[in-house]
């Protein structure tokens, strides 16, 4: 297809201390002037009869390098790119081109082994018993169709991996035979092999192979009835178009400039997966991507939450020690997650070496690595390695990702997306330190656009809070006592609903305590209903999380609003408790938003350096006054969904305690008590 340039990502993606991602565009971003781009060349997919005909044999696999394993006390502590691995690995499903002379006379695709077949995958792959040379061609692309066996329909892989998005070339090996006409010659096996040394070829061909490797993968182990049951999965028919070469950074698709500022990302609008192959040429000491299976398959879960689920993620930088954006903490640790969970599960056919190196042969991890030590080149280093096992601690080094006190803290780790992916991990894998003791097909339940999924149209506004209910309600309303300490006591991922948001304040207007609700759960549907507690907001001042933004657990709650579920209301009130000393603002979002941060100027750290009340096109109503009784009204919004803003505005980090509470109550413009659902 014809691609421009007219719709990337801010270039704050490119500040991402985790392998960065996204899930929309979040500003236009001019194109920079480039060649026309040619189309991609057409699927070969005609079989042809020849009689006589002579049947070739042979395979098509790909090396890769290998992973060195740092350890400690039988626990892995770094992992870096190493030298080429033996054996070879298949390259599976792939299409075949059998050309003569130039003429393409036959097609066909390898099998699960990388044997060259016929288009079935099945058949012997036949050639004329004429004279002559024949080049036989596999490509990094497929359009294989699985049998439906306990599916209610077939699943098709379908995908390419491509130079760049101008040529669109879709990556191959190829060799050639040469036949007497007469049986002879053709008859030996032809064995094609992608390389992985720069020094061998300079593509590099089975880096591109092990992209494609590993959404093979994937696809296979989402589409086995052991892993999603009787589950449909055409889901994932959507075609994947995967971009990378060697030695070349994607983010310079975003911008020019990018320099060493490295980027894997996926474009959710376009089905498509860009893999960081270097910078300027660079593939022995700069961040590449196309050999750490983790980041690539990060990006591939993207593409399942989104073909498969729903992607709310505005996208944006995104760092493991903050509270960050829900849908984005979702998004990002859902890609960790697969990231870790389909080596775990599928190690000998991703790497298989690490099978007999790995401690107890468990992969725990999350990682990236730059560079690679072979003996020649030692570079190596450890970008990220995150212990997926192991609560509260995401590094070998001892450097703590989120850890957080699960007591005092609950639910914060819906907005932390390393403990989000910890829980995932722990809670469907057995392993050391984990045993939930869900099954992953409760996962793709949750995930999925069934009745119960999170991706239905009428359950916006993704996160692992609405995920994890999503879980319980799968797995027949019910957690192990394992399960239920991962999600507590490990990571402080408390059900909504979990009698741990009840807190007990004292509420100024009447002289009393009063049972209040800490947090309501991210985007839970607000209703007519009257009996609840009231809210209470816990506002943290700006420099609390990233030192700019307000902080999406405490300053801020969340409630999914329709007019057709709000019968009678025509607007909505904010009533604060009279001892609240921050003042709270009302906003309405549409479903798409981004938040717009209450700042309009930041230093180098960066802090915020001038604040004031913002307002967005995402916000489709707002009431920010001095006071803290604000008013919005609903009557203008259309019959969509909206998500209600109760947000503490909090720039004045030096007034603002840290056990700041402002009890609340929402009620309608009668003064009808309003109350959030108690469940998603």
């Amino acid at each position: 297809m014809n691609h421009t340039i007219t719709k990337f990502f801010i270039l704050s993606l490119l500040l991402a201390a985790l392998a960065a991602c996204s899930a929309k565009s979040l500003t236009e971003v001019p194109a920079p002037s480039a060649p026309t781009a040619t189309d991609e060349p057409v699927f070969c997919s005609t079989a042809t009869s020849y009689s006589p005909g002579v049947a070739v044999s042979g395979t098509a696999k790909f090396r890769r390098r290998g992973v060195d394993l740092g350890s400690s006390g039988g626990v892995v502590t770094s992992v870096t790119t190493g030298a080429v691995i033996s054996p070879s690995l298949p390259i599976k499903y792939a299409e075949i081109k059998v050309l003569r002379a130039g003429t393409v006379i036959q097609c066909g695709t390898t099998n699960n082994l990388g044997e060259l077949r016929a288009l079935d995958g099945v058949s012997p792959l036949f050639v004329p018993n004429e004279a002559g040379t024949y080049t036989i061609e596999v490509y990094a692309r497929a359009n294989y169709t699985f049998p439906s066996i306990g599916k209610p329909t077939s699943a098709t892989l379908s995908t390419a991996v491509k130079e760049d998005i101008y040529s669109n070339d879709v990556y191959k090996i190829s060799g050639t035979y040469s036949s007497n006409g007469s049986g002879g010659g053709i008859n030996t096996p032809l064995n094609l092999l992608a390389q992985a040394q720069e020094s061998v070829s300079a593509k590099i061909e089975g880096g591109a192979f092990n992209i494609y490797n590993d959404w093979v993968t994937a696809f296979e182990y989402l589409i086995s009835t052991s892993n999603t049951g009787s589950a449909d999965v055409s889901c994932l028919n959507p075609r994947l178009d995967m971009f990378w070469k060697a030695g070349f950074n994607p983010a310079t698709y975003i911008d020019p400039n990018a320099g060493s500022s490295t980027l894997s990302f996926y474009l959710r609008d376009d089905n498509e997966l860009y893999i960081c192959g270097g910078v300027t040429g660079n593939v022995t000491s700069a961040d590449t991507d196309h050999w750490d299976d983790a980041v690539i398959l990060h990006e591939m879960g993207h593409h399942i939450e989104n073909v498969c689920g729903r992607m709310d993620s505005p996208g944006g930088a995104h760092y493991a020690l903050y509270r960050i954006d829900p849908r984005l903490a979702w998004s990002e640790a859902w890609g960790n997650f697969i990231g870790g969970h389909i080596i775990k599960n599928n190690t000998a056919k991703i790497n298989p070496n690490l099978v007999g190196a790995l401690p107890n042969g468990e992969w725990l991890h999350y990682n990236d690595t730059k560079g690679y030590n072979d003996g020649a080149v030692n570079t190596g280093t450890s970008l990220i390695m995150m212990r997926l096992n192991k609560a509260g601690d995401g590094s070998g080094a001892g450097t703590a990702h989120d850890p957080v006190n699960a007591a005092t803290s609950p639910g914060e780790s819906h907005t932390r997306e390393a403990s989000i992916a910890r829980g995932l991990f722990k809670g469907t894998n057995t392993c050391t330190n984990c045993g939930g003791g869900i099954s992953f097909d409760k996962y793709w339940t949750a995930l999925g656009r069934s009745s119960n999924g999170m991706g239905v149209s009428t359950s916006p506004f993704s996160s692992s809070a609405k995920f994890f209910a999503k879980v319980f309600t799968a797995n027949s309303n019910t957690f192990t006592a394992s399960m239920t300490s991962i999600m507590t006591d490990d990571e402080a991922l408390h059900l909504v609903g979990s009698t741990s948001y009840t807190t007990t304040v004292s509420v100024s207007s009447t002289g009393t305590t009063s049972s209040t609700n800490a947090w309501p759960g991210y985007g839970i549907k607000l209703t007519t209903s009257t009996s609840c507690n009231q809210n209470v907001l816990q506002p943290r001042a700006t420099t609390y999380t990233f030192a700019r933004d307000s902080d999406q657990r405490y300053s801020n709650h969340f409630y999914t609003i329709r007019k057709a579920d709000l019968s009678g209301v025509t607007a909505i009130r904010l009533i604060p408790d009279s001892s609240c000393t921050v003042d709270l603002d009302l906003i309405v979002f549409n479903s798409d938003y981004d938040y717009a941060e209450d700042c309009t100027a930041y230093n180098s750290t960066p802090n915020c350096t001038s604040f004031a009340k913002v307002s967005s096109n995402d916000m489709a109503v707002l009431s920010r006054g001095s006071t803290n009784t604000e008013q919005v009204s609903i009557s203008g919004l259309s019959s969509s969904y909206f998500l209600l803003n109760v947000r503490g505005y909090t720039n004045s980090p030096t007034t603002i305690p840290s056990n700041s509470a402002c009890v609340y109550r929402l009620a309608d413009q009668t003064g009808r008590t309003l109350c959030p659902s108690t469940s998603y």
